[in-house]
């Protein structure tokens, strides 16, 4: 039997404003870390790669969206991110690798627990044209939506990876819970 629960606006995995403020700021920073950028925080150094050319980096266009919806969110949540320190707790950290377009965390959450459905190719980026296979959503999966969709697909995370999919591939019916 599927059950469906309205549980209201989930706010991050982690469920603090906290953990949605380091995602947030991991995934500004890492387009910039993408694009070749010199960190001079403490964190900046630490959490990203040392191999870079640029302290003006030029972004994409979906980048620089990306940047600016961030800067927003973590400015509405207040976020406050300690760049002296050497620890960044971004569930999203090592997650992103096979990713090519970054996705936009949203301030709500769903997720669908024990997937029922047929299998679903997740990809790098929207559509199948230039993107690649990135993982597969199976059967017993549990899938969480974070994430703004656009043009028609969603970024999505499973326990096996992360990568995005048709918006509608997974819905309250093909899950034996969804909560969101």
């Amino acid at each position: 039997m599927r059950t469906l629960l309205l549980t209201g606006a989930l706010v991050c995995t982690a469920g603090t404003a906290s953990a949605l403020c380091e995602d947030a700021w991991y995934l500004r920073n890492l387009a910039f870390d993408r694009a070749g950028y010199c960190f001079g925080s403490t964190l900046g150094k630490s959490v990203f790669s040392a191999d870079c050319s640029t302290k003006s980096p030029h972004l994409t266009d979906w980048d620089q969206r990306m940047v600016s919806a961030h800067k927003q969110l973590e400015a509405s949540y207040s976020c406050n991110i300690n760049t002296k320190g050497r620890h960044l707790a971004s569930s999203l950290i090592g997650k992103l690798e096979d990713i090519d377009l970054l996705p936009t965390l949203s301030e709500f959450e769903s997720s669908c627990v024990g997937y029922t459905g047929a299998p679903v190719t997740m990809t790098s980026g929207i559509g199948m044209r230039n993107s690649y296979p990135t993982g597969s959503i199976t059967g017993g999966e549990t899938v969480h939506f974070r994430f703004e969709p656009w043009g028609g697909f969603e970024f999505v995370e499973t326990d096996s990876g992360t990568g995005w999919v048709p918006e509608g591939a997974i819905t309250p019916n093909s899950c034996e819970v969804f909560a969101g």
